[in-house]
């Protein structure tokens, strides 16, 4: 098999797995985690269970239908000069969203405002999912 599809057939099969249980257990910070694709598709938005969510469910879901394709398009733009597009951090006053693009997929995970020192930790959790 070529390499490039090898690799496109790796990253497919890990987002197949993907779950929001999968994604809590990479962190205990981690609050809130989403998943949508580039048309839009909501696959899950969900709050930890446990944890008081900070907003209205249906506005999550509303959010990752277009909210991670804008922030990581528009941030994608300085890429020639800066470098590959990591992860777009959000910062509000009660919590912090952390936004991935894989492939054709957006992944958003929030965390309590005071974690934000762990931010490098949780995208490092993040991206041993795919690898």
């Amino acid at each position: 098999m070529y390499p490039a599809r090898q690799r496109s057939l790796g990253l497919y099969m890990a987002m197949v797995e993907l779950t929001p249980d999968r994604i809590f257990a990479l962190n205990p910070r981690i609050r809130w985690v989403g998943l949508a694709n580039d048309d839009g598709e909501v696959v899950f938005a969900k709050m930890r269970p446990g944890v008081e969510s900070l907003s209205p469910e249906e506005e999550d879901r509303e959010f990752m239908q277009l909210g991670p394709m804008l922030l990581t398009g528009v941030s994608e733009r300085l890429a020639p000069w800066a470098g590959g597009l990591e992860a777009v951090i959000v910062r509000y006053a009660k919590a912090v969203m952390i936004i991935k693009k894989f492939g054709t997929r957006y992944l958003a995970v929030t965390m309590d405002a005071e974690g934000y020192d762990h931010i490098q930790e949780i995208i490092a959790s993040l991206q041993q999912i795919f690898k």
